[in-house]
């Protein structure tokens, strides 16, 4: 039955909240996954073995789903001046000269 305006029956789940499906299905496949924590070392390490550069991208792949994608961001500032990239590099590294 569609949402009829005027409904004052209830306002529905509060926004950004999980259905208590989604919250089971996370959690079942939650606990799937880590029964299968030391055949997932076992496969990345098989894999390492027979091609670094396909260990890398899986891992790459892998690493997605557990740290967070970083967003690009614009960030404007001037600049008056020159500006030594050599000289910043010290600075950054701690170089006392």
């Amino acid at each position: 039955m569609p949402f009829e305006k005027g409904n004052t029956h209830g306002t529905g789940r509060p926004k950004g909240s999980k259905d208590k499906k989604t919250a089971e299905a996370r959690e079942l496949f939650l606990n799937t996954l880590e029964g299968q924590v030391d055949n997932i070392e076992d496969a990345f390490t098989k894999v390492r073995e027979k091609s670094p550069e396909k260990y890398l991208d899986l891992l790459s792949k892998y690493m997605q789903y557990f740290i967070p994608k970083k967003t690009e961001q614009d960030i404007k500032a001037e600049v008056s001046g020159t500006f030594d990239f050599n000289e910043a590099i010290k600075r950054l590294r701690g170089d006392q000269q």
